[in-house]
């Protein structure tokens, strides 16, 4: 069986049986790939020590029907060190990259975003590296939602108005009954659209610097993570995470 190489950031990785690893990636060519490391889980195995979450790899795999085995890996960037908070939403950026693509499903724009966060989770603040992934991603995967114009008249978007998961975007105060804003509709004003805006066009490589109000932030995390579930049709596993961190540094 012919196997191929390719360079590989791990996104998951889960003990499977007695002494393997089972593990989710996306590569450079490939895009998303699911894979077995058998026997990573003894103590002196090479996979075992170099298949972790957010680890650059060159990798060598067999095909599978729907999930690869691995032969060889090695780093292909030093392995990242991350505090607890950049852990957090490292894993909110690799549950959302996991989520949003599809096994086989190559994007090199992906990969080197992706690649280009990581870098950025570990430079600057990592709430703010997250939120500025997951919406170039969405955008990278065809889904982004609209917030310059209004999805149902069209005009350009004025001041404060709301946000509908199911139309994909910003909705204005005239195009919205009562019974809607009571509904599912969250507010959407145009400071959190500037903020939106203004992620959504960071240069990762070069990022400028700029203060955020705490409301905006908030507010656009709903709007966002909302919106990624609805879009999954599943819950953010990762939030959970987040949200323990948050108590404890509340805590102290």
């Amino acid at each position: 069986m012919d196997s191929y190489q390719d360079e590989i950031i791990v996104l998951q990785v889960n003990n499977w049986q007695n002494a393997d690893k089972k593990a989710i990636c996306f590569s450079k060519d490939h895009g998303k790939i699911i894979f077995l490391a058998y026997g990573a889980r003894y103590p002196k195995s090479k996979a075992g020590r170099l298949v972790q979450p957010f680890a650059c790899l060159h990798a060598e795999f067999y095909p599978g029907s729907s999930v690869e085995k691995l032969k060889d890996c090695e780093l292909a960037a030093p392995m990242p060190q991350l505090g607890l908070d950049q852990l957090a939403y490292g894993f909110l950026m690799a549950e959302g990259t996991d989520r949003l693509t599809g096994q086989g499903e190559v994007s090199e724009g992906i990969y080197a975003l992706l690649q280009q966060a990581l870098v950025l989770l570990q430079a600057r603040n990592p709430r703010l590296a997250a939120l500025a992934y997951l919406i170039q991603l969405l955008d990278h995967c065809g889904i982004g939602p609209v917030y310059e114009v209004c999805v149902n008249c069209s005009h350009t978007a004025e001041k404060d108005g709301w946000f509908s998961e199911e139309q994909g975007g910003f909705l204005c105060d005239s195009c919205c009954s009562g019974a809607m804003k009571a509904g599912t509709l969250l507010p959407f004003h145009e400071e959190t659209r500037l903020l939106w805006q203004k992620l959504r066009m960071l240069d990762f490589a070069e990022p400028e610097h700029f203060t955020v109000k705490g409301g905006a932030l908030m507010e656009l995390e709903r709007i966002l993570h909302g919106y990624l579930v609805y879009q999954t049709e599943q819950p953010l596993k990762s939030l959970d995470f987040i949200r323990q961190i948050a108590e404890q540094h509340t805590l102290k």
